[in-house]
């Protein structure tokens, strides 16, 4: 049997599975990494640490698999898009900066309401700036922590992070480096007229070599062997952003179908050959590159999907033994129908450039715990819902959504999810779909099947799809339209307030 690793680094965790050539999970492990966050808004990982997380995940794949490093014929890496990870000049590292990164927030918006900004900026790359996006990092460095700036040497992505440790190699790939908001998604190519609007211009010297997804790109060098129990030698391709592998991993390949990530970040997307009315649209769509040649990957998002529960329960559920929390919240939203409360999951940013905070608003005397672990849940569908929504905008109603993320170990959290939209929901077998979605383009890499659609013929499947139960999608859609209302009417409570 020929087997595959897929390594992705996400907002919080570091997970390595391991997926033989009919897609089928044989063993996974993961760490937890350390969040740095020592001033209002960052947050950072020491590199060092995430080295020694990601070989033992990776050992603990093999150990759970019951094999070798002999028996995995290729690895791929997945991660978290945006952010930035520096390498300084002198070959050390700088900091690791993860996309829940708000410090450059105002930054973020002052581009955005910049007269030129469509013209010089998002004609180009096709992506507006959030705080999160690379682009929008480099110009804070700049202008925040100068000696910082000056320093880097090269800049990495998540994923080119873990294949770094894997090869020593320093390089990129076109899914991330089309979403960093530095390249030039029309043309194809790094753009230095971009770089001299933002006043980067400098940076152009630290962006990698840019790869194809499924090039490999170098192989397991002798001390990651050592450390991770692989073969040395071992192929390792591009890899690509964690948004496109789940699209892999869920079979995502028609227009007439959206996908939906619901992890750290709250994500629908789907896959297009055409971008014309896209590029038209009065809005701003976020447009970078697919895996899959030939296609663009549009999504919309922000950092305010299932993290917001995995703060609440780490805060709030002390009295819940720590293995216990998730199925004993996804019994109380069982138990639940309905609950008088709403929550904005903003506990990590917002999509609206208002630096929006988590909130619970209706909260009454007789209110208990279990209506705001409800309210939790409806409201990180609520948002995804608002995301979908945009994009409903330009594309017909798909026939279904494929999802992918943590929540789907969730039943009762899908089915809210295919309540609220009125859209069947599928999930996948699969647990780790970002590591699965890596491991499809590893096999495709190494020659084992002839494109990405073979192979996700071969390695991937649907484990249920939940329908819609017409009894609750009305009252369901009543509360996501009263959910959206409040969302903008409170854009500029929260504002004034972030500002004063």
């Amino acid at each position: 049997m020929t087997y595959y690793l897929g390594i992705d680094l996400g907002g919080t965790v570091v997970k390595a599975s391991i997926f033989d050539r009919n897609g089928i999970e044989t063993g996974s492990s993961g760490e937890r990494t350390r969040l740095i966050s020592s001033s209002a808004g960052q947050a950072e990982r020491d590199v060092e640490e995430t080295r020694a997380l990601t070989f033992a995940a990776v050992k603990g794949a093999l150990e759970a698999a019951g094999l070798t490093g002999d028996q995995i014929a290729a690895v791929a890496t997945t991660g978290h898009g945006k952010g930035a990870y520096i390498v300084n000049r002198d070959g050390g590292f700088g900091p690791g900066i993860i996309s829940t990164d708000t410090r450059s927030i105002e930054v973020s918006n002052r581009l955005q309401e910049h007269p030129d900004f469509d013209r010089q900026v998002y004609q180009r790359t096709l992506q507006p700036l959030w705080p999160a996006h690379t682009a929008t990092i480099l110009v804070w460095l700049k202008q925040a922590q100068p000696e910082t700036y000056r320093r880097i040497g090269k800049i990495m992505l998540a994923k080119d992070l873990l294949r770094h440790f894997l090869t020593g190699e320093v390089t990129t790939e076109k899914t991330d480096i089309s979403g960093t908001g530095l390249w030039n998604n029309v043309e194809g190519r790094l753009d230095t007229d971009v770089l001299e609007f933002l006043d980067i211009a400098e940076i152009a010297d630290a962006v990698p070599t840019v790869h194809a997804s499924h090039t490999v790109v170098g192989s397991v060098s002798a001390t990651a062997a050592a450390a991770s129990g692989l073969r040395e030698g071992t192929p390792v391709v591009g890899g690509l952003f964690d948004v496109n592998a789940c699209a892999l991993a869920t079979g995502l390949q028609q227009p007439d179908e959206l996908a939906a990530v619901v992890g750290t970040w709250s994500i629908s997307e789907f896959v297009t050959r055409d971008i014309s009315a896209l590029r038209a649209a009065a809005e701003r769509y976020v447009i970078q590159a697919h895996c899959v040649p030939d296609y663009w990957m549009v999504h919309e998002a922000s950092p305010t999907s299932a993290s917001n529960l995995e703060w609440f329960i780490g805060t709030l559920l002390p009295d819940i033994a720590e293995h216990e929390r998730f199925d004993y919240c996804n019994s109380v939203v069982a138990a639940t129908s309905d609950s008088h409360v709403t929550f904005f999951p903003f506990l990590f940013g917002d999509d609206l450039g208002a630096n929006a905070t988590g909130t619970l608003w209706g909260l009454r005397a007789g209110t208990t715990r279990d209506q705001i672990i409800r309210a939790v849940y409806e409201g990180v569908v609520f948002q995804h819902a608002r995301h979908l929504n945009r994009l409903l905008k330009v594309v017909p109603k798909p026939k279904q959504i494929r999802f992918a993320g943590g929540a789907t170990r969730s039943d009762v959290w899908m089915q809210l999810f295919a309540d609220t939209l009125g859209i069947p929901v599928s999930v996948s077998p699969a647990t780790e779909l970002g590591a699965l979605g890596a491991a499809i383009c590893a096999a495709v890499g190494v020659g084992d099947y002839a494109d990405f659609a073979d192979a996700m013929t071969s390695m991937t499947a649907t484990r249920h799809t939940f329908t819609p139960d017409a009894e609750r999608v009305d009252a369901l859609q009543h509360r996501q339209q009263r959910f959206d209302r409040a969302v903008q009417d409170m854009a500029p409570v929260w504002s004034s307030h972030a500002s004063a």
